[in-house]
């Protein structure tokens, strides 16, 4: 049984890039019977007990996920955003409730997103049970199914991938924000000093980043904040952001952007000035008074071809040997850019960006 129609358009968005991924994965075993097997082996490690034989929208069926491939013993439902840091806890757990009540030996709920399936924000909802909850990002899903047609002749089943994964690169990759590039500008007033704050980071001294505006798209999203060294002419770290807050623990800068632990990464040598400049949009990049903004968001599909040019190396050793052994806290700050703390032996650093 089926109940998938690639022609079929919905209201909500999400439901239809489901569709998509639905109906590609049913027409598939028309023209090519193992995709299904090799797509939920590759992609989500698990093999299917017995055949699928039901794939369908879930859409107006009440506490279900968005889409479902189910057999006699197998059910697989997919949670669809195409928007990072979009998923809802309640929501996850209402799924896994209905989930939980079916016979199906096998049974999974993927969320399938454009966060990476690493970040601590993914981690945080996989947490709720990892015996059912898969991550899957769109990322994986548009390699997969390019890999599947690249050394295929021309067929409608060809051409109907590659439509669909132009919807994919258009909707969700050029369009979704990954992260921030905020220059860092550095002297007594921002108490950032180019000769030393790699160093300071890399000893696990740094876990916030405080900033004179809110940057909204960061807050608990898994995004990326990632730091612009002028003197280097490249992005030298980047780092996931789990919380936004206004703190005013200077004047200046008001709004703290809190480290995810364990997030803090380093390119070593720095992603080049010359890279940023070919991404579309980013031209005039660092360019005196024609590029005047503190700060740029990136894209999805910009972030891609960032993170490509250069391998992150490294992270951040905590501040303490406790940080890796579950501590909860982050290590706190006061309000001058060195405090030694007698009874710690720690010296942290605030740091602030400021308007280039």
């Amino acid at each position: 049984m089926s109940t998938v129609n690639i022609f079929t358009r919905y209201e909500q968005k999400e439901n239809d890039f489901t569709n998509g991924l639905v109906a590609i994965l049913n027409l598939s075993r028309f023209d090519n019977p193992h995709l299904v097997t090799s797509f939920l082996l590759d992609e989500l490690g698990l093999v299917p007990n017995g055949d699928l034989d039901t794939f369908r929208v879930l859409r107006g069926i009440q506490g279900t996920a968005d889409g479902e491939l189910r057999g006699e013993g197998c059910c697989i439902q997919f949670e669809t955003k195409i928007v990072s840091g979009t998923l809802d806890a309640e929501q996850i757990d209402r799924h896994l409730k209905k989930l939980r009540t079916r016979s199906e030996l096998v049974r999974r709920l993927v969320l399938l997103t454009p966060d990476e399936s690493r970040s601590r924000y993914i981690q945080q909802f996989r947490s709720r049970d990892t015996d059912f909850i898969l991550h899957l990002g769109w990322k994986r899903v548009y390699d997969f199914l390019l890999r599947s047609v690249a050394n295929r002749a021309p067929c409608v089943f060809s051409e109907l991938v590659r439509q669909f994964l132009e919807r994919i690169r258009d909707m969700v990759f050029e369009q979704d924000i990954a992260g921030v590039i905020v220059k860092i500008h550095f002297g007594k007033k921002s108490e950032v000093y180019e000769d030393r704050y790699l160093a300071d980071m890399k000893a696990g001294m740094w876990t916030r980043w405080d900033t004179p505006r809110e940057y909204r798209n960061l807050d608990g999203t898994g995004r990326k904040l990632l730091l612009y060294d002028r003197t280097k002419q490249g992005i030298t770290a980047e780092v996931e952001i789990e919380k936004v807050e206004r703190t005013d623990t200077e004047p200046d800068y008001p709004w703290t952007n809190q480290f995810a632990p364990g997030t803090l990464r380093f390119f070593e040598p720095p992603i080049s000035l010359s890279c940023i400049r070919r991404l579309v949009g980013f031209e005039s990049f660092g360019v005196h008074r024609k590029d005047r903004s503190p700060y740029r968001n990136i894209t999805r599909e910009q972030y891609q071809e960032l993170s490509g040019e250069q391998p992150t190396v490294g992270l951040a050793e905590p501040a303490d040997a406790s940080d890796e052994r579950g501590r909860t806290g982050p290590v706190g700050f006061g309000h001058s850019s060195i405090i030694s703390r007698p009874r710690s032996r720690l010296i942290l650093v605030v740091r602030r960006d400021r308007m280039s």
